[in-house]
């Protein structure tokens, strides 16, 4: 399966966000320029998409930035994806109109890929943001809270 550049983006920046101290407030420049010269326009558009699904806060004004709004232990990496990637037709019969493939009435690929798509996103449910940092240990580990 192939992610959206968007996401795969999204994902550098939590992982960047959870490497760093929790009470740092890093600029969309600098992760622009750390995560290998992205666009910093691009890149403010994915952490606003990051902001809208509660994972990160921004904190405007000198010494602002951008910074993880929950601990990388709660943060799976299934449902960041999942949440990314919901309108992503994999194929053209799985875009919500139908799409306009003949074979259509005949075909049981979909079913095929859908399946395959649901283990991807299982597997990918196993982990979370803590599962891609090299430091586990000092993960939040202090300060992680209870889910509600």
């Amino acid at each position: 399966m192939r992610l959206l550049a968007s996401t795969d983006f999204a994902l550098r920046v939590l992982i960047y966000l959870a490497s760093e101290p929790p009470d740092l407030h890093v600029s969309v420049e600098t992760l622009a320029r750390e995560l290998g010269g992205l666009s910093r326009n691009h890149l403010h558009k994915v952490v606003q998409d990051l902001v809208a699904l509660g994972l990160v806060r921004t904190v405007r004004g000198k010494g602002g930035g951008v910074q993880l709004a929950l601990p990388p232990a709660q943060i799976r990496i299934g449902t960041v994806v999942r949440q990314l990637e919901a309108d992503q037709a994999l194929v053209e019969c799985f875009r919500t109109d139908g799409g306009a493939c003949v074979l259509t009435p005949r075909c049981r690929l979909k079913g095929m890929l859908g399946g395959a798509r649901r283990s991807f996103l299982r597997d990918l449910d196993a982990h979370t943001l803590t599962d891609c940092i090299e430091t586990r240990a000092e993960a939040w580990q202090a300060v992680e809270t209870p889910l509600d």
